[in-house]
């Protein structure tokens, strides 16, 4: 009974020494979405790139362990951009199409040399991702991400400036409806970003 009581008491100081944290946790990537890809027939070409690099935001939580361990969860979205440029040998004409994207990383974080103000951090763990558009069905789903930042807590507020980089699968088959085209930009699996969070 004593140890029963010992142990119920060990688990609610644990617990009680595990809060969340909330915030959010915006940057920008360094790569594009798509590989840059060029079809030619005759006098004519056709290109198909990222134009931009875009943005990423959105919500994050935080659970925080002991011995300097926590898991996030973050929801970014992710706008992609694919622009296409066809020259006929006379004229270019160019386009651009956004597609809706979220990312959800879930990475396990150790901070070390654990100072009262700044904690540098490393973090890894998988990220799933959701294309809105049938442009890019066959995108991979999952990757994995591994990543190195500081956190600065101001007060009350947590800062955490960091670098992250994704490894996303293998494409699927590049299908656009029924039948398999190859004119279709192939993702860039490698993903390198820059994001700041900011917690409470």
């Amino acid at each position: 009974m004593k140890l029963f009581a010992i142990s119920i008491f060990f688990l609610t100081q644990v617990a009680f020494a595990q809060p969340f944290s909330f915030g959010i946790r915006g940057g920008v990537p360094f790569t594009g979405a798509f590989s840059d890809l060029t079809t030619t027939s005759g006098i004519e070409f056709d290109r198909l790139y990222s134009g931009s690099n875009e943005y990423l935001i959105g919500p994050m939580v935080e659970l925080h362990l002991p011995f300097g361990f926590s898991v996030e969860a973050d929801a970014l979205y992710h706008p992609l951009d694919l622009t296409q440029e066809i020259n006929n040998g006379t004229s270019t004409f160019t386009s651009s199409t956004r597609i809706n994207s979220w990312e959800f990383p879930i990475l396990a974080k150790y901070h070390f040399l654990p100072f009262p103000i700044v904690k540098p951090y490393i973090e890894a763990g998988p990220s799933f991702r959701a294309t809105g558009q049938a442009v890019s069905n066959y995108f991979s789903k999952v990757g994995l991400t591994i990543g190195a930042g500081v956190e600065i807590k101001l007060f009350k507020l947590r800062v955490e400036p960091e670098l992250r980089y994704i490894r996303w699968g293998a494409d699927a088959n590049l299908t656009y409806g029924p039948a398999p085209v190859s004119n279709l930009a192939a993702s860039n699996v490698n993903q390198v970003e820059f994001l700041v969070g900011i917690a409470f």
